[in-house]
Formats: structure tokens, sequence, C-alpha cells
């Protein structure tokens, strides 16, 4: 009966460590640059051409000066990480695999993702122009990793399972040149996150030798943050005819979700012998607990992220195209422009990043209050400090690309690349998202035909990013603990007294031993099409 309530207990916090996928923020680790099919041919280096209607979003200053113009595009994109774990020397699990042993590699499953953004432009004025946008972070928004690997659970369950989590940043904004050569925009995002839903398992046992097959648990997190709200500043000044300097700046408030868990007890034995649990019922599924209903209304679980401020600034060298037709007010590279060439500098504040909070309801000891317990009776209860801790560092960036018009109002082709610092510190790698350091190379192009005066430009880019490798092999190392159904190793009673900590130095319901330890290799393949029409 003390088996079944650790692991009942930690059942319900599995899923905690996993939610950092639904952030967006394009320098740091969640994104590579950038939505878009000229953004992604550049390498992302675009905040100071700012050309189309998706500058609504990346950069508002560039609205000025834009026809009206409707664009449609889909960055469609598949990311390949693998882990090869190394067994912590004190894992006691009794999982056939030696203490400082390395598990076979796993890798996710590599599915292609679409992530297609709508974005619309009406010139107000030759001077105003406004946007409306509706995209989503430039990333692979649903991974898969196996739950077995072969007959044994696969190795990496305790950090990821699976993720599928549906964010949209619907964005409108403005674009002013109120001087000639200086255009300056702002833009609300109206954040939304629908669907939020993680699966990954859990260790519930820490004393003696636990067994996978009867006391690992398989949870999902279902949640939902229906506002996050944010904003964006930017502006291009264009000192010479030939030369446009930008700068950007984005905020949005934190990610503040609710939702609750399900759970399987028994997914991992064989035959599978399943009991279920549901912090959303009143009962959590335990018709025992039918007199006092603990789990109340459900929302149990409440989810905080914070997401990393991100500035650009951006120098852009343009040749015009002799004899073109040039307006002042209007800004159409293709037609004006015999080929440019633009660096970015990024900065995404991802130190803002030290932990995922997940919280369920807790005394003020630190203890949790509801019981965590389908389908029997014990005193197992869900702990009310879930969180996992990323103690991310800030990310810098370089971006450089640019455009060829090699058949004027007709045919562009693009190339670009970028680099970016690592957000990861050794001790909490995590293949939630991969935070090591990264360059891409990409390109792309676009050809315009036109209808009657109306240009119709098709689009297409590619882009490939590399990651380094994210290593921490040292069995006896420091590293992330997972998460546990006992506050503490032997019980309550070796938890150190108005604290989070238990006499054995581990955090309370939290193994002694890391389960992130061993290598991560990473890469990730997109392509954008896309249209653009003008009205």
């Amino acid at each position: 009966m003390r088996r079944a309530a650790r692991v009942s207990a930690v059942s319900f916090l599995a899923v905690s460590g996993l939610l950092c996928t639904s952030a967006a923020h394009a320098t740091g680790v969640i994104e590579f640059p950038d939505n878009g099919s000229e953004q992604e041919g550049r390498g992302g280096a675009w905040v100071a051409r700012a050309s189309d209607p998706l500058a609504t979003f990346y950069n508002p200053a560039g609205l000025a000066g834009q026809q009206t113009r409707l664009t449609l595009q889909a960055n469609i994109s598949t990311q390949n990480t693998c882990f090869t774990r190394v067994k912590a020397q004190n894992d006691t699990t009794a999982d056939g695999v030696s203490p400082g042993a390395s598990y076979p590699q796993v890798c996710q499953n590599g599915n292609w993702f679409p992530n297609p953004q709508l974005a619309f432009t009406y010139r107000l004025t030759d001077r105003i122009g406004l946007g409306l946008a509706i995209l989503g972070p430039s990333a692979v928004g649903g991974v898969t990793w196996p739950d077995f690997q072969g007959n044994n659970p696969s190795p990496q369950r305790y950090l990821l399972i699976s993720s599928n989590v549906l964010l949209l940043t619907p964005t409108i904004g403005v674009g002013w040149e109120p001087l000639d050569g200086l255009r300056v925009g702002a833009s609300f995002i109206a954040g939304t996150a629908p669907t939020i839903d993680f699966i990954n398992a859990a260790p519930a046992l820490v004393d003696g030798t636990p067994s996978p097959a009867t006391d690992d648990i398989r949870s999902e997190l279902k949640a939902s943050a229906p506002f996050i709200p944010g904003f964006t500043l930017g502006t291009i000044w264009s000192p010479l005819e030939n030369l446009d300097v930008a700068g950007w700046y984005k905020y949005m408030a934190p990610v503040n979700a609710t939702g609750d868990v399900t759970t399987i007890t028994g997914f991992y034995s064989n035959p599978p012998n399943p009991i279920y649990g549901d912090t959303k019922l009143p009962n959590c599924n335990n018709p025992a607990l039918s007199a006092t209903n603990p789990c109340g209304s459900g929302n149990n679980a409440k989810v905080t992220l914070p997401l990393p401020m991100e500035a650009k600034i951006g120098v852009r060298f343009h040749m015009p195209r002799s004899g073109a037709a040039v307006n002042a007010r209007l800004r159409d590279p293709i037609a004006q422009d015999l080929f440019d060439i633009e660096a970015n500098f990024t900065w995404a504040n991802d130190s803002a990043v030290n932990a995922l909070q997940l919280r369920f309801p807790g005394t003020a000891g630190g203890l949790g209050t509801i019981p965590a317990n389908p389908g029997i009776t014990t005193s197992a209860v869900l702990p009310p400090n879930a969180d996992v801790t990323h103690g991310f560092k800030d990310v810098f960036g370089v971006r450089l690309g640019g455009d060829y018009n090699i058949l004027p109002d007709q045919l562009a082709l693009r190339a670009g690349g970028f680099f970016e610092s690592a957000a990861a510190v050794q001790q909490y790698q995590n293949i939630d998202f991969d935070a090591a350091s990264r360059f891409g190379v990409a390109l792309g192009g676009t050809y315009r035909f036109r209808i009657g005066n109306h240009p119709l430009d098709l689009m297409a880019g590619y882009g490939h990013v590399f990651f380094a490798t994210l290593s921490n092999t040292n069995p006896s190392a420091p590293g992330l603990a997972g998460l546990t159904g006992e506050v503490c190793p032997g019980g309550a009673g070796n938890r150190v007294p108005n604290s989070n900590q238990c006499t054995q130095g581990n955090q309370q319901y939290r193994t002694p031993w890391a389960v992130n330890l061993g290598t991560i290799t990473s890469s990730i393949d997109v392509i954008n099409v896309g249209a653009s029409f003008g009205f």
C-alpha cells in the first residue's frame, strides 16, 4: 500500500518539466529565425528590410511605405533530437542497466510540423501603414518520443514522451514615417495558448531498488493560457539613400496557464494493469474520496513560464537599380534594388527562465493538500512545488543575409546564415528543447508575375540548423533530478525542518539521482512556401 501511494503521488507531477516548448522568443532557445519566406531564406537578417506584412510582428516600422498586401505563408519543419542517457552512479533503479553505464541511444520521431502565417498590410496614407498578422513561434510545435525501446521503457521518458502546443500571437501594428527617412512603429500582441499538452513519465519510488514496470507512471498535462499580452516597438532610419539602420524590441507577459493532469498507473507493467487518475474530477477519480472531493472543480495545476524580452539591431546596405522607378514613400526591394545585404545583432533575456513553475495547493509548511491516490485510500499528496529548473543564460546572436534581384521586378534569390550562443547550463540540460549553441544556413527565392497591375509573389525558402552537442556524461555529476511520490527517501521524517530539503541532500519530492545525464544532439530542417498579393 505504501508503494502504491508513492506511485500515485508522483503520477500527477510527471509532466512539469515540459511546458517550456510553448515559449516564443526568436533569439532564444525555442525558435529558429524566423517565420516567413524572406526571413527564413536570409537567415533571419530582416529587421532593417521589413518589407512584407510580417513586419507587423518582426518590425512594425516597416509597415510605413508598404503597399496594401496580403500574404499567406507556412514553415514546414522537422527537428531531429537524440539522447544517449548515462545512468547516475547513485541511481538504484532496477532496470537492467548498471550505475555509470549508458542506455541505448533513443531519438524522437522527427515528423514534419506545419506552421502557417497569415498577414495583411493596409496602406492608409503615403506615410502610415497598418498591419495585421496571425502567426505562432518559429518552432517545431509537436514532437513524439517512444514509450518503449524494445521491451523496456524508453530511457528518456522522465524528461519527455510527447509535446503538442498551439501558441498563437495575433498582432496588430502601425508604422509611421514622421520625417523623411525615419520610420517608427508599434504593435500589440494578443497571445493565446489554447492547447498545451505534454506526456512524460516519473520514477515514483526512491527507496530500495524501484522497478519501472511497477513504479513508473505515465502522465499527461492538459492546460491553456487564454491571454498572453505583449507588444513590439521598432524603427528604421535611412540616413543615406542606400543605407537602413533598424532596431526592434519585444515584450510578452509570462504564460500563466491552468489545467489538470491525467495519469496511468501500471502503464509499463507486462501485461499492463492500468489505474487512472484525473485531477479535474472532484474526487480525483477515486470513489473513496467522493465524500470530501479534494480536487474540487479542477484547474489544480498552475503553470507559470516567463517569456524573455528580446531585441535586435540591424544594418542594411542596398544598391538601387539603375533606371528603376523609385518612390521615396514606397519600399519594394525586388523592383527597386539590384541587391541588398544585412547584418543583425540579437539578444534574448533567457536568463529570466530560471525555472518552469508548476504548483498545486499546499500548506504553509510546504506539504501538499490534494490526495494523489486514484483507486486507493492512502495519504499520498501532490507536492505544492513541482518546479523544474532550467537556469538559462542570456542568448546573443548574429545574422547575415541578403537578396540579389536577377530579373528586376520578377526574380530574386537570397541566402543567409546565423549563429546564437548557448542558453543551456550543463547541469540542467534537457530534451524539452535543445538550448545548445547553434548556427544555421539558408537560401530561398521569390518569383513575381503580375495580374494586371497587381503583383503576385511566389516564395520559397530552406534552412538547416546545426546544434552543438550537449554533454554531461560523468555519472557522479550533478544534474536534473526526477520528481517522486515520496517527500524524502525513507519518508517525511527525513525532511529538514522548515525547508524543502531532505537529510540525504536532495530537494523534497525529488530523486537523489539525476535523470538527464548523457549527451543530446539535434538538428532542424525547415522549408517555407508562400504567396503574397498586392492590391
